[in-house]
């Protein structure tokens, strides 16, 4: 009879368990399915900013186009030109490419904090980029203007408001061969790779750069303009 019931609480503990793993396993692939469809919903929201701001543009250089005054062509192109150095168009030009990734799982002797990139690892980079002569530099896709954070967010690392996970992949336009070399024989890279980091450079004739797509209202709420 004690045979019995202890056979009996076995059944239902690991039946219970049973149930448990499969709802979790249940609601993981929800939640996947869930992040995969937001995921698309932003990527068709950004596709049809970007159709609305092509024909705005359009719009604009045909009907000053039309109108053949010098001013607004000047001005159009003052405007231009300002969002140019602001970082509001996309770019293209040489310069190199850097992939940073990781060190590979079970690195021998290495704490597992050392073997994966932080925010101060990304940081660095780009201020050895910058420092070479950079001209256009973006993360993953985003471009990178003066008030573009690099702050580690768990596992990943939020650039511009939204997270990124490795491997990161940072384009730089500008002398190929100046951003190579003040990159490659820089200390982080050489403290990188002491650590397993895995580190790769290349120099690249056609880098595409996307303008910054962030909402610039919020970067100068708190900005007076002086008055003299």
């Amino acid at each position: 009879m004690f045979l019995g019931v202890l056979i009996s609480l076995q059944f239902r503990t690991t039946l219970s368990a049973n149930r448990q793993k499969t709802y979790s396993e249940l609601n993981i692939e929800k939640l996947k399915a869930q992040l995969s469809e937001e995921i698309n919903i932003e990527n068709s929201l950004k596709k049809s900013i970007d159709e609305n701001e092509a024909k705005k543009e359009a719009y604009l250089k045909m009907n000053i186009e039309s109108k053949n005054d010098e001013y607004l062509k000047q001005l159009k192109k003052s405007l231009d030109d300002a969002k140019l150095k602001a970082g509001l168009t996309d770019v293209k030009g040489s310069g190199v490419v850097v992939k940073l990734d990781d060190a590979p799982a079970r690195t021998a002797n290495l704490d597992p904090w050392d073997i994966i990139i932080h925010d101060i690892d990304v940081v660095k980079v780009l201020n050895k980029l910058k420092a070479a002569g950079a001209q256009a530099i973006s993360i993953n896709g985003e471009r990178i203007i003066s008030t573009s954070e690099q702050i580690c967010a768990g596992p990943t690392i939020r650039i511009n408001k939204n997270r990124y996970a490795v491997p990161y992949e940072i384009k730089a336009i500008g002398d190929p061969n100046t951003l190579y070399e003040g990159i490659s024989k820089s200390e982080i890279v050489a403290i990188l790779q002491e650590f397993k980091i895995r580190v790769e450079i290349t120099k690249s004739d056609n880098i595409i750069i996307p303008k910054f797509k962030g909402n610039l209202d919020n970067l100068v709420s708190a900005l007076e303009v002086e008055k003299k």
